[in-house]
C-alpha cells in the first residue's frame, strides 16, 4: 500500500520547516517553554541531528508514497540506535498530510519502517508520543506499541519486532 523513498531536496526543505515549527509547538505544550525558547531549541535539535540534511549518515528521511498513485502522502524520519544492548529503530518524526489521513497510510508506513528495520537487524522499535497527542497514542497502541516510560509531557512507547 505504501512505499518509503528518500526525500528529495525540495521535500526535505518543506519537511524541515514543518518539523521545526511542529516540534516547537510540542515543546510549548509538552514542556511549557515559551515560543522563543521552543523555536530556538527545536532549530538547534534539528540542525544537530541532521547537519548534512538528507545525507546525514544513519538518518532515514523518507517520503511516504501511495504505492499505486506514486504520490507523497507524508513523511517519516527514523534512525537506528542501541539501547541496553538491543538494536532498535527510533521513530523521530512522522506525519501523514491532513488530506490523506484516515486512509490506512499511517499504520502501513509504520509497518514498512518496522519491516526495513527488522531486515537491518533491529529487534525493537521505539518512539516518544506527547501527552497532548491522544490520536498518536491510539495509533501506536493499534500498531502494537506499549508505554515503556513516562516523561515530562509524554511517554516513550516500544514494540518488539
Amino acid at each position: 500500500m505504501v512505499r518509503l523513498r528518500k526525500m528529495t531536496g525540495e521535500e526535505f526543505q518543506r519537511f524541515k520547516e514543518y518539523s521545526i515549527a511542529d516540534y516547537a509547538k510540542d515543546l510549548i505544550r509538552g514542556k511549557g517553554l515559551d515560543r522563543e525558547q521552543a523555536l530556538s531549541e527545536s532549530e538547534k535539535d534539528f540542525e544537530g541531528s541532521l547537519p548534512e540534511g538528507t545525507e546525514t549518515e544513519g538518518q532515514f528521511l523518507m517520503t511516504i508514497e501511495d504505492g499505486q498513485r506514486r504520490t507523497g502522502v507524508g513523511w517519516i524520519w527514523f534512525f537506528y540506535e542501541t539501547e541496553d544492548g538491543i538494536r532498535q529503530v527510533w521513530l523521530n518524526d512522522f506525519l501523514i498530510h491532513e488530506d490523506e489521513r484516515r486512509k490506512g497510510y499511517a499504520t502501513a508506513a509504520i509497518s514498512e519502517m518496522e519491516r526495513i528495520a527488522k531486515n537491518d537487524g533491529c529487534a525493537r522499535s521505539a518512539l516518544l508520543v506527547w501527552d497532548h497527542n491522544p490520536a498518536g497514542y491510539d495509533l501506536y497502541r493499534k500498531c502494537g506499541y506499549g508505554t515503556a516510560k513516562q516523561m515530562q509531557g509524554g511517554s516513550v512507547m516500544k514494540k518488539d519486532l
